[in-house]
């Protein structure tokens, strides 16, 4: 992740996204609708270089994410942690 920062923004596709604005690999895009999350990534594969990967889609649950990640205070301070680390992706230029 450059200089250890993580972007948010909201694309033309209905998609928002977390980035570290490097390779293709740090940009997750997430899209909700009511409980459900869908989630994409580009996932190279062994021996395969980011551009050959192709573009892995998965969905998931919002009760699911909070059961698994949010539910004891360890657990819901780490997540708040990476929350409040995260800026807006229009203010990149100013860093």
């Amino acid at each position: 992740m450059s200089d250890g920062m993580m972007w948010y923004g909201n694309g033309s596709d209905g998609f928002s996204y977390v980035t570290a604005n490097g390779d293709p690999t740090s940009w997750l895009y997430f899209k909700r609708n009511g409980n459900d999350v869908t989630i994409k990534y580009v996932d190279p594969k062994e021996g395969q270089s980011v551009a050959e990967a192709s573009t892995t889609t998965k969905h998931v649950t919002v009760s699911g994410l909070l059961r698994d990640y949010y539910t004891n205070q360890s657990q819901k301070d780490e997540v708040n942690g990476y929350a409040n680390k995260l800026k807006p992706e229009s203010d990149y230029n100013d860093n």
